[in-house]
């Protein structure tokens, strides 16, 4: 009689305690050996099922003790089914609730008593579930299946009678693939206590749902592993202590087929997350064998923005309810279950959005990275380009949201494999106002990897040469300001092209009025800009100061020849004596300030052009021609410099001899009236700019030593009076 009694009290409390039924073969009761056994149970809606369950009662010491004492409850094989819905509801959600209504039940039927005040006089020594499976779902991982396998679970000491600490232990299988063991001690009453989680293996893959929402990424491959001491109080975490890494990470852009990403491991160690407090401290965080690629594609659309997703438009929360929503009923009245006997007074609206919630604060002490490569690639240039800055190895020390806090930066590798760079810097972007001081130097860079830049913006290609380069910016109150050092090494540019992009950039004569005499160019520009201006783009902010700072050399370039040999003067002209093509003692030092100068840029050569003036020139070589006939009719030098007697006896007679039949006039006037009487043709004027030019060259090689090849005769001569104002050689560069 007293088994088929027990049958039916296992099977109407399971009832009574989850309003579901328990299927299970007859109970095996041992009473010498205080043993009961029940076997092959299953819950009518297949949430769970077991093999076997096995209670061993401590019968004499329960009697000795006046307690229920249990050696242990052993569960084997139990095949957990808790399934999630697609609205998040769990299967197990209908039990929850037929729980609740029987705490409010007994709570209204009972009174406290001595024995539920101080605990019910149960002591159960150990609790086991062996060799047990979970099939479930995960709703937010995209509902992705979870078979946790093999599952053993102990739980020690639970002492009803005087609430002392649980001993727990949880090891798991996830997915035939992660590993889980969690253990600890806990006050089953309060849950309260230490908890020790170690997680190994566990796919990153898992978490592609999670991600979604926020970039567009792939995680292709990855495995997280972590060791946590947390601290619970009234079931909630504390404190958390946290050693892990995250291994193997490759992601990709998910419109993209090139890895954005990828590195070996990316390790913390005891990091202290305090909760209650939303602080974060972590002493270190190493970063070993990044491998980061930047990729422009061939619509100029990079990597970075393909991962980047839009944000749905916000909600406004202040738009008000609508009709239907106001006139709900099940708004306007709460269900009974709902009804509770005593509430906390709500705090007013107006305040309770006024209360901002205190935000997470985090310092890491040290962030070291270990041999890193980041792969710039632009896919938008025929040919593409590409440089790998690879070996990046240093730290970043105290990075935090700490207002007052600067992060140091130092790192340094090469790259493709032979240049030298480093990113030295410090500043904070976590502030409100970010601030941001960073020298990034490189040394030695092929230029030849550069050609297709040069060839698409400035239409030439670049056969050779070495560039190093000193990029300080500083970024404060939202705008960037930048000086960049550059110096370049005998670069030899190739074939003229057309490029697509062509921007405004005088880059091959500039940069040979830059290089010296050991073939080094060097380049200072100055950017600035508001990296929040939709306009805002770098590429076209440095294109623009590049070709600024050129275009002011080439503007003047003799001027920048004055400087590099410390004079004032302005070496493009050398003046002459009004008709004569001889070389004045200031043109000669000119020429020698010239030659100095060019020495220092030998890639230039000059241009020497000839110019006549029409007043002064022609002027003069009416005189001469005067003097000419004067001396023709027998007139000695004396006398024509004297202007004596004979002098003027010549003058009359040569005024006589043109027919000039102005007689009322002084010699010297007769004398100004043969000037303004003769003709000076082109051919004269053109000759004379000719010998000018040719007196320079003839300086040039002669006395000061230049080559043929580096001073040219232009003989192209001004064609207008507008164009002949001046009595001079005028010198042009070229490359």
């Amino acid at each position: 009689m007293v088994l088929p009694w027990l049958n039916r009290a296992v099977s109407e409390n399971y009832l009574q305690q989850t309003g579901r039924s328990l299927q299970h073969d007859k109970l095996d009761v041992q009473l010498l050996k205080c043993n009961i056994n029940l076997n092959q149970l299953k819950d009518s809606a297949d949430l769970w099922q077991a093999d076997s369950l096995h209670v061993n009662l401590a019968c004499w010491q329960s009697l000795r003790e006046r307690s229920l004492v249990i050696n242990e409850i052993a569960i084997q094989k139990l095949l957990a089914k808790p399934q999630q819905d697609k609205n998040g509801q769990w299967s197990f959600a209908d039990i929850l609730k037929h729980q609740d209504m029987l705490k409010k039940q007994n709570a209204l039927k009972k009174k406290p008593t001595v024995e539920t005040q101080n605990g019910a006089p149960v002591l159960i020594k150990k609790i086991t579930i062996a060799n047990s499976t979970v099939n479930s779902n995960l709703l937010a991982l995209n509902n992705m299946p979870l078979i946790a396998a093999p599952l053993n679970f102990t739980l020690s000491n639970i002492d009803l009678r005087t609430h002392s600490p649980s001993g727990f232990t949880l090891r798991v299988d996830l997915n035939k693939s992660a590993q889980v063991s969690v253990s600890g001690k806990l006050n089953l009453e309060s849950l309260t206590g230490e908890v020790e989680i170690d997680a190994r293996n566990i796919p990153f893959q898992w978490f592609n749902s999670a991600l979604q929402p926020y970039v567009a990424l792939e995680v292709l491959n990855g495995t997280i592993e972590f060791q946590n001491h947390v601290t619970l109080v009234q079931g909630q975490p504390q404190k958390i202590i946290s050693s892990g890494k995250l291994v193997d990470l490759k992601v990709r852009p998910t419109s993209m087929e090139q890895d954005a990403v990828k590195w070996k491991s990316l390790a913390w160690d005891k990091a202290e997350i305090l909760l209650t407090e939303k602080s974060i401290h972590v002493p270190l965080v190493t970063l070993d064998e990044l491998d980061g690629q930047f990729i422009i594609d061939k619509n100029r659309k990079t990597n970075i923005q393909a991962m980047i997703l839009t944000p749905p438009p916000v909600a406004n929360i202040n738009t008000a309810p609508a009709p239907s929503q106001v006139n709900a009923p099940s708004q306007l009245k709460p269900a009974p279950s709902q009804v509770k006997t005593t509430a906390p007074t709500a705090m007013p609206e107006p305040i309770a959005s006024s209360i901002k919630p205190k935000p997470w604060q985090f310092t890491i002490d040290r962030l070291a990275v270990n041999n890193a490569a980041v792969g710039f690639y632009d896919q938008s240039l025929t040919p593409s380009f590409t440089a790998i800055v690879q070996k990046f190895t240093g730290d970043i020390v105290q990075i935090s949201s700490d207002e007052n806090s600067t992060a140091v930066i130092n790192l340094a590798g090469n790259v493709d494999g032979y240049a030298p760079v480093t990113l030295k810097g410090k500043g904070n972007l976590f502030r409100k106002a970010p601030k941001l001081d960073a020298l990034f130097s490189f040394k030695g860079l092929d230029m030849g990897a550069l050609s297709p830049y040069s060839a698409e913006y400035a239409g030439w290609r670049i056969n050779k040469g070495l560039l190093s380069a000193d990029l300080n910016y500083h970024y404060e109150d939202g705008k960037i300001l930048g000086k960049n050092h550059v110096v370049i090494d005998h670069l030899e540019f190739g074939e003229k092209v057309r490029g697509t992009r062509m921007i405004d950039i005088p880059l091959r004569f500039g940069l040979a009025l830059l290089t010296d005499e050991n073939g080094i160019a060097v380049l200072d520009t100055e950017i600035a800009g508001t990296p929040n201006d939709p306009e805002f783009k770098m590429s076209d902010i440095f294109a623009r100061a590049l070709s600024n700072s050129l275009k002011k050399v080439v503007t003047s370039p003799f001027k920048f020849l004055s400087k590099l040999v410390n004079s004032q003067e302005d070496l493009g002209s050398i003046e002459f004596t009004a008709g004569e093509y001889q070389l004045t003692d200031t043109a000669k030092e000119k020429l020698r300030l010239l030659t100095d100068a060019m020495k220092k840029r030998p890639k230039m050569r000059l241009s020497v052009k000839g110019v006549y003036d029409q007043n002064s020139d022609v002027a003069a070589l009416k005189e001469e021609q005067v003097k000419s006939a004067l001396q023709k009719n027998g007139l000695s030098i004396d006398a024509l410099t004297s202007h004596n007697e004979v002098w003027a006896g010549a003058v009359v007679a040569q005024y006589n001899a043109k027919a000039l039949t102005e007689t009322t006039l002084s010699v010297e006037q007769k004398y100004q009236a043969l000037v303004a009487a003769e003709i000076v043709d082109a051919e004269r004027l053109n000759r004379l700019a000719h010998e000018r030019a040719q007196a320079a060259k003839q300086h040039f090689m002669l006395q000061l030593g230049a080559a043929n090849e580096t001073v040219l005769l232009d003989s192209e001569h001004c064609e207008s009076v507008e164009q002949c104002t001046s009595r001079s050689a005028v010198f042009t560069l070229e490359i």
